[in-house]
């Protein structure tokens, strides 16, 4: 079993459902030591549960006593993290501070939202119409409720939607009267695709909130999928894509709820205020020095500072609070102008909601749950085995320069980097088409354009009839030829294949080197560190098993009972 840190963190992977609860097989004990025990139930749950890329390689029993040899070391070095007080470690209370707070939220309104989202028939069957099919739309973007509401109730009483678009859409492209946009199903958030995807064609939606405002949306035409497999032959994996879906309406709904019970409202004149004053956008890709940035980095007037922009329960969010955010964020996570007035509320919406959510799961019983006590317990073994390897492991372990330039110098071989070309490849069915591609080749026809025409290899077509770079013995077939074409430029003639007839032509070289020690000496200090961290970590598990008194019941591999799985995720 190599420890190196990813390891360690499949390792610590399969902490997470060893010792869940299991129902039967609870009392055939695999290995015990101190109060400790795995159960055949415990590692046929962790077997079945655990990532593909971290199941044994061997098979049989010979593959259950690894995988049980991993477990037991992962529940060692929790044993040791907690007799040595890793729980109060400072950086293992901070990180389990953080976890506590993101992962409570998750699980409450996972909990709320599974005793609501029931899959029907027909939401089924109406996602089975949508999948792959696309709408093409046009759209008015306004910036609050009531611009959006005005628009539709002008557009309902009959009003030129590309004359309204032209008069009040705040989009970018409100002078054409709105450009056509092709929307597929799948693509587009599952509640701006459910009223899109639900209007016929000509319908306009009611007003939808979005990122960057309110949209008001016009379906002008639609294309059905073509060639859908059976209903009933999916109807397994339809079902699952639905019920994804519907989490993600539904913890909208949820957060609904909750700022609505906190009474969350919005002032949008105030917004609009807030919104004047950002700067002009800058690229993505050209982030500001934080160090040279001057704050405030907004500029509002005196008067403005403490009006409100957004107020829950007895609470304010005023501008002056928001110029506040806008300073302590990265660059990236700051509102554009390009989101309009809706990027302000979704920037100020993710403290509010953060905060509401808090409050939420503080007044649930969340934390009694025995699935949530089981993750936080198992999340603290995870925290406390990390700092463990840390201090006792990998801090320990040095690479010295002489351990680098043995290593190079016993591994010189494996730093010779092979000679590499480039070939173009005309691929043909018969020897008399790759004759008559290689006689117009020899006319002075360019070779891409002979293969354009000619050529019957996908592969390349698509790469302008080139491979890649690579190495001799990559593609065998041309090996022999391309590999004795003599210089950049030369063409072969037709030569037979198991594919069919081709044409070579050397489009590139790159000569054989040899990486040097100093180029070489970042990744060889790693492949060292790797091993030296092996070699201690399996000397103090050793070490550590025998105090514990480890006692491994070799019989009871042969009764346990799994699928075989692979480590490619197949059976």
């Amino acid at each position: 079993m190599n420890f190196s840190r990813a390891a360690l963190a499949g390792l610590l992977l399969v902490m997470a459902v060893s010792l869940a609860s299991c129902s039967g097989r609870e009392d055939v004990v695999l290995a015990e030591f101190q109060d400790e025990s795995i159960t055949v139930a415990q590692f046929e749950k962790a077997y079945r549960t655990v990532q593909p890329k971290y199941l044994p390689r061997a098979t049989g029993v010979e593959g259950y006593r690894e995988f049980l040899n991993t477990m037991l070391n992962k529940e060692i070095m929790a044993f040791k993290a907690d007799e040595l007080g890793y729980d109060r470690d400072p950086s293992v209370v901070e990180g389990m501070d953080a976890y506590k707070g993101s992962a409570l939220q998750l699980a409450f309104l996972k909990f709320r939202i599974d005793d609501m989202n029931k899959v029907t028939d027909e939401q089924v069957r109406e996602h089975y119409r949508n999948r792959g099919a696309s709408v093409s739309i046009k759209q008015i973007l306004l910036d609050t409720p009531d611009e959006a509401e005005e628009v539709y109730q002008v557009l309902l009483d009959g009003a030129d939607f590309e004359s309204v678009c032209k008069e009040y859409s705040k989009g970018p492209d409100a002078d054409q009267g709105g450009r056509v946009l092709d929307v597929t199903y799948g693509n587009y958030a599952p509640h701006l695709q459910q009223k899109i995807f639900g209007q016929p064609i000509g319908g306009i939606t009611e007003p939808i909130m979005s990122q960057y405002g309110f949209f008001v949306i016009k379906v002008v035409g639609r294309k059905d999928p073509t060639n859908q497999e059976p209903f009933e032959e999916i109807r397994e994996t339809l079902e699952q894509e639905v019920r994804v879906q519907n989490e993600m309406l539904l913890q909208t709904v949820v957060n609904e709820e909750i700022a609505e019970e906190a009474n969350l409202t919005w002032y949008w004149d105030n917004l609009r205020i807030a919104y004047r004053e950002l700067p002009s956008d800058r690229p993505l890709t050209n982030a500001p020095d934080r160090r040279n940035e001057v704050y405030p980095l907004l500029y509002f007037e005196q008067g403005d500072l403490d009006k409100p922009i957004a107020s829950y329960k007895e609470k304010m969010v005023t501008i002056r609070d928001f110029s506040d955010y806008y300073d302590q964020s990265s660059f990236y996570q700051r509102p554009r102008q390009e989101g309009r007035m809706g990027g302000i509320k979704l920037f100020l919406g993710h403290y509010i909601t953060k905060e509401l959510m808090a409050e939420a799961v503080a007044r649930s019983d969340i934390e009694d749950r025995s699935e949530v006590r089981n993750a936080m317990e198992s999340k603290m073994e995870e925290l406390m085995v990390s700092r463990l390897y840390e201090d006792m492991v990998n801090s320990q372990t040095v690479v010295t320069s002489t351990m680098i330039n043995n290593y190079y110098r016993n591994n010189r071989e494996a730093f010779r980097m092979p000679e590499k070309r480039r070939f173009g490849v005309i691929l043909t069915g018969d020897i008399e088409t790759a004759r008559a591609a290689y006689d117009q080749i020899k006319s002075g026809k360019r070779f891409h354009k002979v293969a354009m025409e000619y050529s019957i290899d996908e592969a390349t077509l698509d790469n302008l009839a080139e491979t890649d770079l690579m190495v001799e013995g990559r593609q065998p077939v041309m090996d022999e030829v391309g590999f004795s074409l003599a210089r950049v430029g030369a063409v072969s003639e037709p030569f037979e294949t198991p594919r069919g007839w081709m044409i070579l032509k050397l489009k590139e070289k790159t000569e054989a080197t040899t990486i040097g020690v100093q180029q070489a000496r970042e990744s060889i200090e790693r492949a060292l560190k790797q091993e030296e961290n092996e070699n201690r970590l399996n000397e103090l598990l050793a070490k550590w098993k025998e105090e514990v008194g480890l006692v491994v019941h070799e019989d009871n591999l042969g009764k346990i009972q799994v699928e075989p799985r692979s480590i490619t995720g197949k059976t």
